[in-house]
């Protein structure tokens, strides 16, 4: 049987292009490059969702855009699974929501408790949990079409200091972590957004740790 892998995250996940505004192709994103990386013996289920936060609700964004929300009915459809890789925090930098780093990890930490409370007792599922602190946004963000939505220099700062907030809630929770700034960045496009490259390089890493994670339990 297939292992399989639920990708939820934000933009970076759905595999926002900046370039073109549109969705890279399956070849392109990581979450598909990542299945072609580990190879038959893996399923990828991608939950990416353009403007997920990880707790906020966004008026004026359309759809479901709060993580926490969607989070259990999207474990329960996707159930059974091995491992969930989570890569949320870039929308809560945003300006209309203020919060500081230390306080997005207060919601992941939020996240996890309900997820892993629910996987246990509800979907009686012992799958794995990889959380991943998002790339940083670039410095040139001030000058991106995506400014008005940030105060620059704060959230550039924040997604600084996401990996160590997020890597002791991980631990705290007997998660995995990986930090993908070590690995990938946001493209020059729009300095929010990973380019071709930092998709597959993002994969490679992801796929590394995955096989440590999965193939030797």
């Amino acid at each position: 049987m297939k292992k399989r892998i639920i990708c939820f995250g934000d933009s970076n996940t759905w595999g926002f292009d900046p370039g073109t505004g549109e969705r890279y192709p399956e070849d392109i994103r990581w979450p598909c490059v990542l299945g072609s990386l580990l190879g038959d013996g893996y399923q990828i289920l991608e939950e990416g969702q353009n403007g997920r936060t990880i707790a906020n609700e966004d008026p004026w964004e359309w759809g479901t855009k709060c993580g926490m929300d969607y989070i259990l009915p999207m474990c329960e459809s996707h159930n059974p699974f091995d491992l969930l890789i989570i890569m949320l925090g870039t929308n809560d930098l945003k300006a209309k929501f203020g919060l500081p780093a230390p306080d997005i990890a207060g919601s992941l930490q939020n996240m996890l408790m309900k997820t892993k409370g629910y996987m246990q007792y509800q979907l009686r599922s012992n799958a794995r949990i990889l959380v991943v602190a998002p790339p940083h946004l670039g410095d040139g963000l001030g000058d991106s079409v995506f400014e008005p939505f940030f105060d620059t220099d704060k959230a550039i700062e924040g997604s600084k200091r996401l990996a160590y907030w997020y890597e002791l809630v991980a631990s705290q929770f007997g998660c995995e972590f990986l930090d993908a700034a070590l690995y990938a960045k946001a493209g020059n496009t729009d300095s929010l957004h990973m380019s071709e490259e930092g998709h597959r390089a993002l994969a490679t890493a992801l796929a590394d740790k995955v096989r440590q994670i999965l193939e030797e339990e």
